[in-house]
This record gives C-alpha cells, structure tokens and sequence, in this order.
C-alpha cells in the first residue's frame, strides 16, 4: 500500500478532512468537491457524446440512414469533441485532485483558482457545444482548415484549454505544499507519479492546441488572413494525439490505485513501472504521425522515417 498511502507527517484538521469508511483515505472538503464537479461534468460530457454516438451509427446503418448529411456532420462533429476532448480532460482534472490532495494528505493549493479553471472550462465546452449545434461548425473533431468554423467554435476550444492548464498548476502546486509540509515520505506515490506522467502531457496537449488554435480564431474573425494547411494538421495532431494519451497515463494511475486500495497489490518492480511512464512522456509524440500516413502534403520519406525508425 506504500504506493498509494504514504504516511502523514502533520496532523490534519477535524473540520478540513473527511475519512472515508471504506478505504481509510483521507478527503480534503475543497479537494474533494473539485473531485466531484469535474467527475460529473466528465459523465455528463461523456454521457452527451454517447447519445451523439446514437445518431451516428443509426445514419451509418444503412437499413436506416436517420439523420441528413448536414444534422449527421453537425452531430459528428459534437460527439467527437466532446467524446474525444471534454470528457477526457474533465476527468483528469478529477483524477489529478484525487492523486495530489488524497493520496498525499494535504491541502489543495489555491482552491479558488481551481474553481475559475473549473468554470473556463465550462463555459468553453458549452461555448463550443452551442456553435455546434447553431449548425454552422461542422468541421469535424479535427476542425482541418481552409474549412472554416465561427469563431466562438474555436474561442470556445481555447477558454476549454485555458482552464485545463490552470488546473493542471493548481495540481504542481499541491504536488508543492506536500513537499513542502511533508505530508508523505520518499518520493511521490506511484499513482501520483503516474498523475504527474498525465499533467505533464496535458500541458504539452494544451501549449499544442493553443499554438494552431488561437491563429485559426484569428483567422475565422477575419483578424489575420491565412493558416498553412499543413502546419495546422501537423501541429494539430500533437494536441489530438496526447490528448488521447492523457487519458492512457491516467487511466493505468487508476488502475495501479485500484489494485492497491481494493487488494493491497504492489507493482512487481516500481523502478521499471515508473520507468515506463517517463518513458511515456519522452516518445508517445512519434505516434501522432499516423495520423498523417494519408496527408498528400507530406512525403513518402518522412512517413516511412517517422513511423518506422523514429517509432
């Protein structure tokens, strides 16, 4: 249990902690209601893309064909982002909370601005959501330019981003008040090393979309007057590529908690286990080139060294 229950070296507060029965950890209120919000946001994006999900695959069937072309790219290109994007990154922000505050037994630094990110990504899914459904953004989850979106479709996109990377130094900073006030002893937990694996991917996912993404609002707002094709697709898929990957980092977290709280197992050797996620870090951007296999801008040459060798 070392690996997800590191021993408290200061006492915690009555009225600030809640023990759970069943698990024995330990949840600080603040921590623990930013937990729960973005935990039920994520389902309820999840749960929005799912019903998407529906009308897909009825107009795909072609007994039935039940949506016309523009409601079914309209709807596609809902249940992408939010399945893809939202849901994911909501229930990191979840998890990140959980593996910092819980598993180390300490205080969430900067609750507040951990509510604003909350709310800047709230506000950007539902932005992003409502230019949807207005029916003039159906561009796809990659949103590929010279095709073009309004621009509360990308503005929402970016307020999503904003949130997200907020939430993510919220979490480095609690990471630092535990350091700091030696709530745990050696070094982090492996489930909390898994989610440090996870934040440090999504700040890389993030800094990605930014960069392709606030040109193209420019863009559609008719502030500047072109974006490269090709370097939009290509640095668009570092953002749509880890963004799938912050999940697989925290999603194998997850399962390293669980198999600790639910059966008291330890990984067989923690140096390799921690090995393989830094590793994680350092390569998983060279499979984003299969995204681009079929890109006719690109040469035959750099496909064949980036997903051979380079892989």
């Amino acid at each position: 249990m070392s690996a997800t229950m590191p021993v408290p070296t200061t006492p915690l507060h009555a009225t600030t902690y809640r023990t759970c029965p069943r698990s024995g950890l330990q949840f600080e209120l603040q921590a623990e209601r930013l937990m729960i919000a973005n935990a039920v946001i994520a389902v309820v994006m999840l749960l929005v893309g799912g019903l998407l999900a529906i009308g897909v695959v009825l107009t795909r069937w072609p007994a039935v064909h039940w949506l016309a072309a523009d409601t079914f790219y309209m709807v596609l290109t809902a249940h992408g982002i939010d399945m893809l994007i939202f849901w994911i990154i909501f229930f990191e922000m979840a998890v990140l909370y959980f593996c910092s505050s819980t598993l180390l037994r300490c205080r969430i630094a900067t609750p507040n601005v951990a509510w604003l990110a909350l709310g800047l990504m709230v506000i950007g899914a539902v932005t992003n959501n409502v230019a949807v459904f207005q029916g003039g953004s159906s561009v796809m989850f990659t949103s590929y330019v010279p095709m073009m979106a309004s621009p509360a479709f990308y503005l929402g996109l970016i307020l999503f981003a904003v949130g997200a990377l907020i939430g993510c130094f919220v979490f480095f900073g609690t990471l630092v008040i535990a350091k700091r006030e030696k709530t745990y002893q050696g070094s982090v937990p492996l489930v909390t090393f898994g989610a440090i694996t996870a934040a440090i991917i999504a700040v890389f996912t993030i800094a990605s979309g930014a960069i392709i993404l606030i040109p193209t609002f420019l863009l559609s707002a008719g502030v500047v007057k072109a974006v490269d094709p090709l370097v939009y697709r290509t640095i668009w898929w570092a953002f749509g590529h880890s963004a799938q990957q912050v999940n697989v980092a925290a999603h194998i977290a997850i399962w390293y908690a669980v198999a600790a709280i639910c059966f008291g197992a330890k990984p067989m050797s923690e140096r390799v286990s921690r090995g393989s996620f830094l590793l994680y870090i350092l390569f998983l951007q060279l499979a984003s080139a299969h995204h681009l296999l079929a890109d006719p801008a690109l040469s035959t040459g750099w496909k064949i060294v980036n997903t051979s060798y380079f892989m």
